[in-house]
């Protein structure tokens, strides 16, 4: 008869803990409380069984702060958690979980290889989890060891494979930079060839400028001196007044000129678009140069093909762009000469646009300038009797003015004595209403005998005694001021009807007096005139935002006073 042996139950607990291999037994609870251990588990993880016996997994067993992003104790957990749900064994991969040294401060590197196994009962619940694990610390050492070789080796080549790229891609850089420089080289040989030409068109600006200039102060100077020796003559004296305003209008010109052609390079230009027909910019352009036309006896005719050419523009400007082409041929004309100007249109695809030329048969333009035609400060005659005239600026205004209207324009001759012809084209827009042709506003007269007070601000001493004495002429009461400072004392006393105010005053500038007037009751109904050399659209908004009713350019005329002394009463109303 067969005898079985069997294993006091006391000796279970030896035979586990002696057992090869590491282990822990753990509770099925949220903590996977530690109830077993064996010996090599403790030697492995340097712990005595007091230290963990009844303690959580993962407060016996922490992470390793040093490491970064140290992920054992979440990936241990996630296994265990998968043994709950699935009642199976969980075999874990490779994990880097290092553990406490006993003097509980540093760690030693740790690799395993985890195995956990649920204990179940007889009813499938789980009883325990067997948590087995293997010090794989050195195989994981050699292996790292082994891979960083093999990096070395790797890094090696590949940083003799990068020298290589690196070497030709220089190669490459090197010949880029190398036909860059040359291309560079030949750009500044063309930027110096440009500066030179436009240093030289800047010095002949600069001397027809003087002499520009010269010429109107020159008969302005001797018809002041003139006028102390002809007083007692009234038709020399209407004379002398007439010539006065000519030369005036012609510096104006010349002055408005210059400060157009420095708005467009600023883009600080405003085009004030409205319905227009150009067959009313071409006679107003007519009837604007008529009188030198008249002077030289110089014929223009005008031929346009019917129809009406509607488009969407600033009728002044392009009424300046076509004037200048007009005194340009005017200019160049021989006296007794002969202007054509024609008007059609032509269709490109679904666009339509207008065709405008203006041919003389006077002088004509060298070869050498055609090209250069519309630059800044180039001049055809350059000669020293200045026979012409003109700043070189003109062509350039009427360039940029079309194009500022979407169109193009174009400067054709074939030499000296060939005469000239400009094309202008313009883009059509048949959905624009024309209004009537032929309605002109008539100029408001200025009102003479009035009655009302004006305060002038103004620290140029001539300027405000010749307006103060215009306006007392007119029949105005007129107080004056030479500074900010006087002219607010004078503002409280004399409570004018209208304040006329330089904007570059000196202390308190014009700005500033603006708006302390404002501030002040007695100043809230004074209609202000802001008076400026400046007169682009920044300008005329800052002065409206500083309190004023109206920004008016220098010099006044006539019809700037009827604007200014017709203002409407009421405060806060403005003009442009």
């Amino acid at each position: 008869m067969e005898t079985f042996l069997r294993i006091p139950v006391e000796h279970f607990q030896r035979l586990f803990e002696n057992a090869p291999g590491s282990f822990l037994i753990l509770l099925p609870d949220a903590d996977f409380t530690i109830v077993g251990v064996s010996e090599n588990y403790l030697r492995d993880t340097l712990k005595t069984r007091e230290e963990i016996i009844g303690r959580p997994i993962f407060a016996a067993f922490p992470d390793n702060p040093q490491v970064d992003h140290a992920d054992a104790t979440k990936n241990l957990r996630a296994s265990l958690a998968r043994v709950i749900h699935t009642k199976a064994t969980d075999i874990m991969a490779i994990q880097r979980y290092d553990v406490l040294r006993p003097n509980g401060k540093d760690f030693e590197k740790r690799y395993w290889s985890p195995v956990n196994r649920p204990v179940l009962t007889a009813q499938g619940e789980i009883d325990y989890i067997i948590h087995r694990v293997q010090n794989v610390t050195d195989y994981a050492d050699l292996v790292e060891e082994r891979n960083l070789q093999r990096g070395a080796s790797e890094e090696l080549s590949a940083r003799n494979q990068r020298m290589e790229a690196e070497i030709i891609q220089r190669s490459r850089e090197l010949d880029r930079v190398n036909a860059e420089l040359r291309k560079a080289n030949e750009e500044l040989k063309d930027y110096a060839e440009q500066a030179r030409k436009e240093a030289q068109h800047k010095d002949e600006f600069l001397a027809m400028l003087a002499h520009e200039l010269r010429n109107p102060l020159a008969a302005i100077s001797s018809s002041v001196e003139l006028l102390g020796v002809i007083q007692d003559d009234p038709a020399k004296v209407t004379h002398i007044r007439d010539i006065c305003r000519r030369q005036l209008g012609n510096l104006t010109t010349l002055v408005d000129d210059l400060l157009d052609v420095s708005r467009i390079s600023r883009g600080a230009l405003d085009l004030r678009r409205a319905p227009l027909d150009l067959r009313d910019i071409i006679q107003n352009a007519v009837h604007t140069v008529r009188t030198p036309v008249d002077q030289r006896g110089i014929s223009i005719h005008t031929q346009m093909a019917s129809g009406i050419y509607p488009l969407l523009g600033d009728s002044t400007r392009l009424e300046q762009a076509l004037t200048n082409l007009l005194t340009n041929a005017v200019k160049y004309s021989e006296p007794g000469g002969k202007i054509d100007i024609s008007l059609s249109a032509e269709s490109t695809g679904d666009a339509e646009r207008a065709v405008l030329q203006v041919r003389d048969y006077g002088r004509g333009i060298p070869p050498s300038k055609l090209s250069d035609i519309f630059g800044m400060f180039v001049q055809v005659d350059t000669g020293i009797d200045r026979a012409r005239g003109g700043l070189g600026i003109g062509l350039t205004l009427v360039q940029k003015l079309v194009e500022m209207h979407g169109g193009t324009v174009e400067a054709h001759s074939e030499g000296l004595g060939h005469g000239s012809t400009f094309t202008l084209r313009l883009p059509l827009d048949a959905s624009v209403s024309v209004p009537a042709s032929g309605k002109q506003q008539e100029a408001t007269p200025l009102c003479v005998n009035a009655q009302g007070r004006i305060l002038i601000i103004e620290d140029n001493v001539d300027a405000r005694e010749t307006l103060k004495s215009l306006l007392e002429s007119y029949g105005y009461r007129v107080e004056v001021a030479a500074d900010g400072e006087e002219g607010l004392k004078r503002l409280r006393t004399v409570q004018p009807d209208v304040a006329i105010v330089d904007i570059g005053l000196p202390g308190l500038d014009g700005y500033e007096v603006a708006r302390r007037i404002r501030t002040a009751p007695e100043g809230r109904k004074v209609k202000l005139v802001a008076l400026s050399g400046y007169s682009g659209a920044e300008t005329k908004a800052k002065a409206i935002n500083a309190g004023f009713n109206m920004h008016m350019a220098k010099p006044l005329h006539p019809a700037d006073l009827t604007k200014i002394l017709e203002m409407p009463q009421r405060a806060g109303d403005t003009q442009h």
